[in-house]
């Protein structure tokens, strides 16, 4: 059986181990420090204001998770993706597309009209954003730099 709800801190672990399992593997290969360190960092997005989460679950083990926050724009409120992922052995088989699906839903009741999200351009990611009608920024360029420790 499966169940797609909104977030339950209560899950909050599962989410932690479903986080590194996917993301210290292909394609992303992180390496998180620490499970305290991945969990700070979730439940940062988690208290983050304007946040929706949503959970997928399959014979109530979690495989899909989508977390994010509105975003107050000019234009009108956009909903950021700041993380969204699913457990590898249910990548492919639809999870991902349903859960987006009810995020838009979700989101148009509330009169929200855009999403936004960074991914890896060289990411599966990418290409599965692309075929659900994302379209890459021509007017936004993400910029970072790495500090070197001093002292």
């Amino acid at each position: 059986m499966e169940k797609l709800s909104k977030y339950k801190k209560e899950k909050l672990d599962e989410i932690v181990d479903l986080f590194i399992e996917v993301f210290e593997n292909e394609p992303w290969n992180d390496n998180w420090p620490s499970k305290k360190k991945a969990k700070k960092y979730l439940n940062d997005i988690v208290n983050t204001p304007g946040f929706k989460g949503y959970l997928k679950f399959r014979e109530d083990k979690l495989i899909g998770v989508l977390l994010g926050h509105v975003v107050q724009w000019w234009q009108g409120d956009e909903f950021f993706i700041k993380e969204f992922f699913v457990k590898k052995s249910a990548q492919g088989l639809g999870v991902g597309s349903e859960m987006l699906n009810f995020l838009e839903v979700s989101l148009a009741q509330e009169d929200i009209e855009t999403i936004i999200l960074l991914t890896e351009n060289n990411a599966p990611a990418a290409k599965f954003y692309e075929q659900k009608e994302f379209r890459v920024s021509s007017h936004t360029t993400f910029l970072y730099k790495n500090i070197e420790k001093r002292g």
